[in-house]
């Protein structure tokens, strides 16, 4: 007579608790699926069960223990266990689940076993936001496309890179933007942020493109000049001058003709790969244009082009020799190392420049026709797009 479901799992928790893997294993079917939603593909069959159980506990304390908060029967071989972790009788941090197990009604043995962990990240109703913002994304890319020819399936739309982008968006958003302080860096995030750093933000930009410090310089004083650190000065600038030279670059990109780029570009040259990002995800929703021809890049892209090297090079200098109250070049280094380590802005400002180059090579690639000579460029951050602008 086999064991009900409830006494069953009671029984593996126990083997599992004295590290009795052959207990446990003993409780598992042939044919058992194990699905840890830790992992990306179910465990099946008693051998990889086995295998998790070993790896699970390999090298883990003895008075780490699971222990039962409660045992819910549905029949005689379905039931439901909410748990959590204890470590020497101290409830563990993130370490509450809910199991769901099934009896084979033939072994009477475990057969599929669900384990849902609790996450270490908890965005709250950010959850909620996110879901509205993927949603419709995810209804439109994976709807069936029909079958093709191998040249037409190279000019479908590329949903995965189109869902992926759409998830690094989210990321950023929510760890650069909305995740707690210190949960998953350090500083505050947007809905918590303190008086200095909006003072530090606003002062950044009344210095934007440096203009304010330049005419001071120069003796022109119809505007004071906030008193804001080199290192700080010269990174904010030289990230605006780069996006300030997307702009040309978007309206040229044909693959992009359905989004309001002015518009996006505007909102991105205060919230950066906010909309950016979001911007590169929904290109490839359509298919690229069948012809690549030379762009007519015009006076338009020349000035932007300018504009973003003189000033993107004048910042870094800036950041060298600017100011010179700030200390030398070790001071400043290490002012900055000590900002990577505190100041979530800087550290925002630090991942912006890694996604700019990514996204600058992307859309050169898609812009500057294979045979014409410059293509290199786009492998060259941010100068490579000025020069390309500009010859």
């Amino acid at each position: 007579m086999t064991k009900p479901a409830h006494l069953m799992i009671k029984s593996l928790y126990q083997a599992i608790n004295r590290r009795d893997i052959s207990a446990a294993i003993d409780c598992i079917d042939d044919e058992c699926v194990y699905e840890d939603l830790n992992f990306p593909q179910p465990f099946r069959g008693k051998a990889a069960v086995q295998q998790l159980f070993e790896e699970s506990f390999r090298g883990v304390p003895d008075d780490l223990l699971f222990i039962i908060d409660d045992i819910t029967t549905a029949d005689s071989s379905s039931t439901g266990v909410l748990w959590h972790v204890e470590l020497d009788g101290i409830p563990f941090p993130n370490g509450r689940g809910v199991s769901f197990y099934r009896l084979s009604e033939t072994t009477g043995k475990l057969i599929f076993a669900r384990d849902v962990v609790e996450p270490p990240i908890k965005p709250g109703k950010v959850a909620f936001w996110i879901i509205r913002l993927v949603t419709p994304l995810v209804r439109r890319l994976l709807k069936r496309q029909p079958e093709t020819s191998a040249t037409a399936k190279s000019e479908q739309p590329q949903p995965w890179v189109a869902i992926a982008l759409a998830l690094v968006a989210i990321v950023y958003t929510y760890v650069l933007l909305l995740s707690p302080p210190n949960q998953l860096l350090p500083g505050e995030p947007i809905w918590a942020i303190q008086p200095e750093t909006l003072q530090e933000i606003l002062d950044e930009s009344l210095n934007f493109f440096l203009i304010l410090p330049i005419l001071n310089g120069v003796g022109i004083h119809v505007m004071e000049s906030p008193t804001v650190h080199p290192t700080l000065e010269a990174l904010f600038n030289f990230a605006e001058a780069w996006i300030f030279m997307f702009l040309p670059l978007l309206l040229m990109d044909k693959r992009g003709r359905h989004l309001p780029k002015v518009l996006m570009w505007s909102v991105a040259m205060f919230l950066t790969n906010v909309i950016l990002t979001p911007y590169m995800a929904l290109r490839y929703t359509v298919p690229p244009p069948q012809e690549k021809d030379e762009p007519d890049k015009g006076w338009l892209a020349r000035l932007f082009g300018w504009i973003g090297l003189i000033v993107g090079t004048l910042a870094i200098v800036w950041g060298f020799v600017g100011r010179p109250e700030f200390g030398d070049l070790a001071q400043r280094a290490q002012y900055f190392r000590e900002l990577l380590m505190s100041n979530r802005v800087t550290i925002a400002f630090c991942v912006d420049l890694v996604l700019f180059s990514i996204f600058q090579g992307v859309l050169l690639t898609a812009v500057i026709p294979s045979n014409k000579r410059g293509r290199w460029l786009r492998y060259v951050p941010f100068w490579g797009l000025a020069v390309w602008l500009i010859i």
